[in-house]
């Protein structure tokens, strides 16, 4: 959701995601979204921002600078797939379609839109293809349904990931894991994985830590294989 409060935010400035809530990770079983205040620059915000013809967005991009982004990063209930194509290329789809996943979508939508208003924004927009917008003096209730009533795929709310995670992940069934539970895949003994793509589920949070812990461990039962010991000064930097 994007806030537009009149003077210059200074969005590319200071550290990305610099501010946090975690209040609302846990809406029920481990599931829900945390709130981070989104670094971004031009490049992003070109492509986020609807288009509705040249001259709207235009206008939008000329006032960018007065704008902030509230984000949720949701932990995901539900999957994406990825597919062969027929060239053989792998292609992935994503879609928000899980019951408890666009349940907490609308959750976050009034959240992030109610955070907006309460900070002094003086429009607040959806990024989607038809975006709804607020002004201060609009009903605010009613902008928040129509926010929410924006289909969660492609030509509705606009979606980004940063952190893909458990395209081949780790597990004790070959039926459902790529890779046992040490990174060695099921199928072809001595290939290792030790990335996101191994994590078992979404983790709900930015994944850095837990993916160099993971690789540092991977490294480390690769050795074991292999029968060489191997020491921590040798596996830094893996992730």
């Amino acid at each position: 959701m994007f806030g537009s409060y009149g003077e210059d935010m200074q969005a590319w400035w200071g550290a990305a995601q610099a501010g946090l809530s975690h209040e609302f990770e846990n809406l029920g079983d481990g599931y829900g979204f945390l709130i981070e205040g989104a670094q971004y620059t031009t490049g992003i915000t070109g492509s986020a921002t609807p288009w509705l013809g040249g001259e709207q967005h235009k206008e939008l991009m000329a006032r960018f600078k007065y704008g902030a982004v509230f984000i949720m990063l949701l932990r995901d209930h539900g999957h994406g797939r990825v597919v062969i194509d027929a060239t053989g290329e792998p292609a992935p789809f994503y879609s928000i379609e899980d019951p408890l996943d666009l349940k907490n979508v609308r959750i976050a939508i009034d959240k992030l839109t109610r955070l907006h208003e309460a900070a002094g924004a003086q429009e607040i927009m959806s990024l989607a293809s038809r975006p709804p917008q607020w002004r201060r003096g609009d009903n605010l209730e009613r902008f928040i349904e129509r926010a929410q009533r924006v289909p969660q795929r492609a030509g509705g709310q606009k979606l980004f990931s940063a952190h893909q995670l458990g395209t081949a992940r780790m597990g004790t069934d070959p039926g459902t894991s790529v890779a046992n539970p040490h990174g060695e895949l099921h199928d072809v003994k001595g290939v290792w994985i030790g990335d996101g793509s191994a994590f078992p589920t979404s983790s709900g949070t930015n994944p850095m830590v837990t993916i160099m812990a993971l690789a540092r461990r991977t490294a480390f039962a690769i050795a074991d294989a292999a029968g060489k010991p191997v020491s921590d000064k040798q596996t830094t930097g893996v992730a």
